[in-house]
């Protein structure tokens, strides 16, 4: 059994069809473009969210200062 796998699993490969005879409706096209752009604004959102923190991680800006610090000078 363990010898005639390779076997069925190649033969099964050579007797698919090569042509996919399929059709994407406008809707599907629609949806897949949503998609990509919902994707682009996610990471958009996420580096705003975060984009003090990314600087800092890089050495490119000094962290916020914490709100005790800022009363003291007054």
């Amino acid at each position: 059994m363990k010898k005639s796998f390779p076997i069925f699993f190649a033969s099964f490969l050579l007797l698919m069809p090569t042509q996919a005879l399929a059709y994407i409706d406008p809707g599907s096209g629609s949806a897949i473009i949503g998609l990509v752009i919902g994707f682009f604004v996610a990471i958009g959102v996420v580096l705003k969210t975060f984009w003090f923190k990314i600087l800092s991680i890089f050495g490119l800006s000094k962290p916020p200062k914490a709100e005790d610090e800022k009363n003291e000078n007054y």
